[in-house]
Formats: structure tokens, sequence, C-alpha cells
């Protein structure tokens, strides 16, 4: 919504009094839509204070309407209508700056028979000043100054032109050297997973090896355990034996060495 801001006065002996009390009457020029809402076209009126000012809010027009405002009730004296255009506007706009369009073409309406009229400026910054005082007046300032600007703003966009390519060119420059980095990287990510898959292959061919040998070592454990254990079974079967045999041996050594009586041991003196 644009919020509208009338302010009216008439002639008095002391210059211009408020005119209050008067009614502002407003319609628009045909139905419009709201988003998906159809507005018909209806009036509504608004009465201006002791100030002779009064506000309203209103939907911005567009190219399918305008808002055609009535001021004053009596029809034979000063009573008047402007169909205006309402921009979209987030701060208040004074009715007296909107702009007049024709009814029936929504086209900016001319100047109802009013004379043409111009300022003159020496200079284009003198033109611009006078423009934003004048805004209802055509300026006028040297074709030369004219030149002078127009090739000095054709310079301008030249330069602007020449370092916005060569902008582009180090921005171009710079992302191929940083696809060529990201491509570097990617190809030394690719080598290093591979050495690291060789690596992890070469750790696990160690362990088995190492694990084999330990197999290895475990059985031949076993096998010398065993060894020494019938080894040591043959020692002590050998011990006994010749424990037996000397045992034995020292039994006979003993019988033959007893004498039997006294006759044969003179008769074995005596031989």
């Amino acid at each position: 919504m644009t919020q509208i801001n009338f302010d009216f006065g008439h002639p008095s002996a002391d210059g211009v009094a408020v005119l209050a009390g008067e009614l502002v009457h407003v319609v628009p020029t045909g139905r419009f839509k709201v988003g998906k809402r159809i507005v018909v076209r209806d009036s509504f009126d608004v009465r201006l204070s002791e100030t002779g000012t009064a506000t309203v809010d209103v939907t911005p027009t567009d190219n399918t309407f305008a808002y055609e405002v009535t001021v004053g009730e009596s029809p034979d004296a000063w009573r008047f209508v402007r169909c205006v255009q309402v921009p979209n506007s987030s701060t208040p706009v004074a009715f007296a700056d909107l702009v007049d369009v024709d009814a029936s073409t929504l086209a900016p309406a001319p100047n109802s028979g009013t004379a043409l009229t111009y300022l003159l400026a020496s200079s284009l910054s003198e033109a611009q000043a006078m423009s934003a005082a004048n805004p209802g007046q055509m300026v006028f300032y040297p074709e030369g100054q004219a030149k002078t600007v127009a090739s000095q703003i054709l310079e301008d966009l030249t330069d602007t032109r020449a370092v916005v390519e060569s902008q582009s060119a180090a921005a171009a420059q710079a992302a191929n050297a940083a696809q060529a980095s990201a491509a570097g990287a990617q190809a030394a990510s690719v080598q290093a997973a591979d050495a690291a898959q060789a690596a992890s292959d070469a750790s696990q061919a160690a362990s088995a090896q190492v694990t084999a040998v330990a197999d290895s070592i475990t059985e031949s454990k076993t096998v010398v355990e065993s060894h020494a254990n019938d080894a040591l079974t043959a020692i002590d079967e050998a011990v006994k034996s010749v424990k037996d045999k000397v045992s034995d041996v020292s039994g006979e050594d003993r019988t033959d060495t007893m004498p039997t009586d006294s006759a044969d041991s003179a008769s074995s003196q005596e031989a």
C-alpha cells in the first residue's frame, strides 16, 4: 500500500488559507487485482481536517487502472478532478506530486494548454541542479558541454571495459591454475592411497609369514620334546638294564670266592 497525503488551501485576503471540511472522492478507473483478489470499481470518501489535510492508503496502480480523485462537492464552485497514477512507495507521497494520466488511455496527460516553459543552464552540473529544483520544466544546456560529457562517459566506459576484461582474464588463469592444482592433488591422493594399500598388503604378507614361522617353530618344538622324551625313556631303560646286570655279576662273584671246607682250602694252598 502507498500512503497519499492531501493538503489543500484556498485564497484569502491574508494569502492562502486552509481548505477545511471539504470532501475528497476517490474511485479507480476500473477493476484490478491484488494477488488473487479482484477489486471492483468502487469509491470511498475522505474529508479534509481543520488544517486542510487528509491521508489515505491505496493500492499502487499499474498499466490497467488509475485513480480518479475529485476534490470539492459543489459543481458550481472550484471543484476539480484529477486522474493520477500512484507509485509503489514505502514513504508517503504528496497528492500534488502524482503524475496525471488520461482516464481512457492511462497515458501521461498533456499539459492541458499551459504554456511550455524551459530553463537554460551553462553546464551539465547546473542543469542537473535546476532540473531537480524544477521537476515540471525542461532544462537545456550547451551542446558542447553535452559532447564533452558524453566523450568522458565513453572514455570511462572504455577504461572500465578494459579493466573488466583484464580482471576476467586473470580470474580465468586463476581458475585454470586452481583446476590443475586440484587435479594434481587428486593424483597425489590416488598415489598415496595406492601406497597405503601396498603397505597394508606387505604388512599382511609379513604377518602371515611370521605366523607360519611361529607355527613351524611350535611344531618343531613339539617334535623335539617328543624325541627328548623317547630318549630319556631309552636312557632310563638302559641304566636300569646296566644296574640289573651289575647286580647279577656281583652276586656270582661272591659265590665263587666263598670257601667250602678246610680240606679244600689246604688242597688249594698246596696246589
